[in-house]
């Protein structure tokens, strides 16, 4: 075979494996319920062009599956998650005693030893350490991540991160979406304290629920602080401001569980105390629980169904 003919052969190959590579990725979105999500927001309007970003995570795209299941278990802890929040203020390079502010030091030695098993982390030397890849600026790419991994692995939800999309009246970034038995979540996710999110949050999430027309919207901040003191006067006010322009009182805040508290007729605000597939579980419960869309008279909703 002839320089020219190996050439051809290695083209010809190159093109299939693209093809291949595209009726993988097409069935994997129809077997994770990804094509029906991108369907729902096609009918608003909206055109996704793009979602699951692999940037900006704490993890690396080829993470193996082994790992990936590790890292999702140690995420589940609030004190990890604050252990991994203290290491990127730190740009990735810290001591333990630096980052466990809020746990022992032998927690914190554990959480290490996990991270640099994983690979994530390496000795630096003089009782340093540092992130094995550039750190991320912020938790919220990584927290938006198992946010949505949460829905898929524990409700069985399909589920999307890190949305971005053409076509919307107030921006088109969405952090979590996903299909919850036909219909359409939203998910705002806060991976800052109370302290530093402010009403323009609040009003931009407001908005953009405008564009995406969800079923339900929760808004949820990891912390296990109280969410009485900032975050639900902060929608209070908004919602005051709007009130007149939609020509009536605004709703009434229902404490529906530990600091989880329900806007009607569609907003829940949750934080991660106990924790959150508890928390999350209790919003379901609670919005499965009051007349569904199109009962007694209610008019449904466009959505995932139909």
């Amino acid at each position: 075979m002839s320089q020219q003919e190996i050439l051809r052969a290695i083209d010809c190959l190159r093109r299939e494996v693209q093809v291949l590579r595209k009726e993988v990725d097409s069935f994997r979105e129809r077997r994770e319920g990804r094509a029906g999500l991108r369907g729902v927001l096609r009918r608003r309007g909206l055109e996704l062009f793009r979602h699951n970003p692999a940037q900006h995570l704490l993890i690396p795209p080829a993470f193996p599956p082994a790992k990936k299941q590790r890292f999702y278990e140690l995420c589940q802890r609030y004190s990890f998650r604050l252990f991994l929040r203290e290491i990127l203020i730190r740009r990735g390079r810290f001591r333990v005693a630096e980052v466990v502010r809020f746990s022992t030091p032998e927690t914190g030695r554990k959480y290490l030893k996990a991270l640099m098993e994983m690979g994530l982390a390496e000795a630096a030397g003089d009782s340093l350490y540092r992130l094995s890849s550039e750190p991320p600026a912020s938790l919220g790419p990584t927290l938006e991540w198992f946010m949505a991994e949460v829905l898929r692995r524990e409700f069985s939800c399909p589920a999307l991160y890190g949305l971005r999309c053409r076509g919307g009246r107030y921006g088109g970034d969405y952090d979590v979406v996903a299909d919850l038995e036909g219909r359409l979540l939203y998910m705002e996710v806060k991976s800052s304290p109370p302290k530093n999110i402010e009403g323009g949050e609040v009003q931009s999430f407001l908005e953009r629920l405008s564009d995406l027309l969800p079923h339900l919207a929760l808004f949820f901040v990891d912390t296990e602080l109280r969410l009485k003191d900032k975050i639900v006067p902060l929608f209070e006010a908004e919602l005051l401001v709007r009130s007149p322009r939609n020509g009536g009182d605004p709703p009434a805040v229902e404490k529906v569980g530990e600091e989880i508290f329900f806007l009607p007729p569609k907003i829940y605000i949750l934080g991660s105390k106990r924790s959150i597939v508890k928390n999350l579980g209790a919003c379901f419960r609670h919005f499965f629980s009051r007349p569904r869309a199109g009962e007694n008279g209610a008019r449904p909703a466009p959505g995932l169904r139909g």
